[in-house]
C-alpha cells in the first residue's frame, strides 16, 4: 500500500511538471476529425474502387416462340462499356482524389489557424492578468497611504470613497480576467486533451520579437504567394469539366447478342444468331444533367476569381496594417519610457508623495495593457497574412511564433 501511494504521488508529481509545449500544440492540428475523414478518402481512392467494367451489363433472355413450350429460345445479350465514358470516369476520379489531397491542406491551414490564435490569446490573457494584479496592488497601495494620512489635513474623504471603489473595479476585473482564462483553457482543451494534465506556460518571452516578424512578412510578401486556395478553387474547375464530359459520354453504346433456338436443330438449321445494335446519339438524353454541370463549372470559376482577389488583397492589407501597429506598437513604448525617465517622475520621488508617485505607476500600467492589445492585434494580423500567403500549412510545418522559426517535428500527419 505504501508503494502503491509513493507510485500515485510521483505520478501526480510529474504530471503537474508536464507542460503543453507550442509545438505539440500546433502538432495536433494534425488529428483533427476532418482531416481524418480527408485521409481515408485518400486511402479508399487509392485502391482505384472506380475502375469501370469493359462489359456494362450481360443478360440471359429467354422467349416463347408463338407461345410453343417446344420453341423455347435463349440469348445472352452483352452491352459492352462506352470507352469515353470509362476515360471520363477514371479522369473525374483522379482529379476528385486531387482534389481532396488540396482540401486537406486547406483544412490543415484552418486547424493551424485557430492553434496560433488560441496560443496568442493565452498569452495576451496571462499578460492581462499580471496587469490587473498589478493594478489591484497599486490600488491597495494607495488605500494605504491615503488611511496614513487619516488625520492630517491632506485626508480628503471623497477621495478616499473613490479609491475604494476603484479598488472594488480592480478586484472585479481581475476575476474577469481569470474567468477568461479559465474559458480560454477550456477551448485548448478542446483542440489538445492532453492539456487537461499539463501546464500551460507560453509568455511574450518565447515568442518572435516584433522586428523578426517584420522582417518575416517582408520576406514572405516578397516570394509571392502560394497556391493553396486558388489551387483548390482551379482544381474544383477542372473537376466540374470531367464531370460535364462524364455526363456528356454517359451514352449506351448498343448491345451484342448471341441468340440459340434449339427447334431449328430439328428443321436442320443452325440453331445459333447473332445481333448486334449500335446507339447514333443523334439526341443527347443528358443535357439537363449537362446545363446542371456546365452552371457547376461557372459557379468554380467565380469562387476561383474569388479566391484570387481575396488572397492578394488580403496580404496587401495585412501587410499594411501590421505595418502601422507596429509603429503605434513603437509611440507607446516610447510614451512609456519616458513616463518613467522625464523629470516628472523624477520630482515626485523628490517631494517625497508617494500617492502622486502610484498614480503615476498606474497610469504607466494602464500605458502597458495597451501595449499588451497591441501586441495582440499585431500576432493575430500576422497569423492573418501567413494564412492568406498559404505559408502556415506548408512541410516541413514552422512554428512561425518561435524566435527561431523552429520546425515542429513531433508526431506525424497519420
Amino acid at each position: 500500500m505504501k508503494r502503491l501511494i509513493l507510485i500515485l504521488q510521483l505520478t501526480g508529481f510529474f504530471s503537474l511538471q508536464a507542460q503543453v509545449t507550442v509545438d505539440e500544440f500546433l502538432n495536433s492540428a494534425f488529428h483533427t476529425p476532418g482531416l481524418k475523414s480527408l485521409t481515408w478518402q485518400d486511402n479508399y481512392l487509392n485502391e482505384r474502387p472506380y475502375r469501370l467494367a469493359p462489359i456494362q451489363k450481360l443478360e440471359f433472355r429467354t422467349e416463347s416462340n408463338q407461345l410453343d413450350p417446344e420453341r423455347q429460345d435463349y440469348a445472352l445479350r452483352i452491352n459492352p462499356a462506352n470507352p469515353w465514358e470509362v476515360k471520363r470516369n477514371t479522369q473525374y476520379f483522379k482529379t476528385y482524389q486531387e482534389v481532396v489531397q488540396l482540401d486537406y491542406d486547406r483544412t490543415l491551414k484552418a486547424a493551424l489557424k485557430s492553434r496560433y490564435e488560441a496560443i496568442i490569446e493565452w498569452q495576451f490573457l496571462t499578460k492581462e492578468r499580471q496587469l490587473k494584479e498589478d493594478e489591484k496592488r497599486s490600488a491597495e497601495k494607495m488605500i494605504s497611504i491615503v488611511e496614513g494620512q487619516r488625520h492630517s489635513a491632506l485626508f480628503d474623504a471623497n477621495d478616499y470613497v473613490k479609491l475604494k471603489l476603484d479598488q472594488v473595479e480592480t478586484v472585479i476585473e481581475l476575476e474577469e480576467a481569470l474567468f477568461k482564462i479559465d474559458t480560454h483553457h477550456s477551448k485548448i482543451v478542446s483542440l489538445l486533451e492532453t492539456a487537461r494534465f499539463k501546464k500551460i506556460e507560453w509568455s511574450y518571452d518565447q515568442i518572435i520579437s516584433l522586428d523578426q516578424l517584420q522582417v518575416v512578412v517582408d520576406s514572405i510578401a516578397a516570394q509571392g504567394v502560394a497556391r493553396g486556395e486558388v489551387a483548390y478553387r482551379e482544381k474544383q474547375i477542372t473537376l466540374a469539366t470531367h464531370e460535364w464530359e462524364l455526363e456528356k459520354a454517359n451514352i449506351n453504346m448498343g448491345f451484342l447478342q448471341a441468340q440459340y433456338q434449339p427447334f431449328r436443330t430439328e428443321q436442320g438449321r443452325t440453331p445459333w444468331n447473332l445481333s448486334l445494335g449500335v446507339t447514333i446519339p443523334v439526341f443527347n438524353p443528358n443535357k439537363g444533367d449537362m446545363t446542371k454541370r456546365k452552371l457547376e463549372i461557372l459557379e468554380a470559376q467565380g469562387d476561383r476569381d474569388e479566391a484570387q482577389q481575396e488572397s492578394l488583397s488580403g496580404i496587401e492589407s495585412m501587410k499594411d496594417k501590421i505595418k502601422s501597429l507596429i509603429n503605434r506598437h513603437h509611440e507607446v513604448g516610447t510614451l512609456i519610457t519616458n513616463q518613467q525617465t522625464n523629470s516628472l517622475s523624477s520630482t515626485l520621488q523628490q517631494l517625497n508623495d508617494p500617492a502622486a508617485v502610484v498614480r503615476l505607476q498606474r497610469n504607466l500600467t494602464k500605458l502597458k495593457s495597451i501595449t499588451i492589445r497591441l501586441e495582440k492585434e499585431i500576432l493575430i494580423s500576422y497569423i492573418e497574412f501567413l494564412s492568406y500567403a498559404e505559408a502556415l500549412q506548408q512541410r516541413p510545418l514552422v512554428n512561425f511564433l518561435s524566435p527561431t522559426l523552429s520546425k515542429v517535428v513531433i508526431g506525424n500527419e497519420n
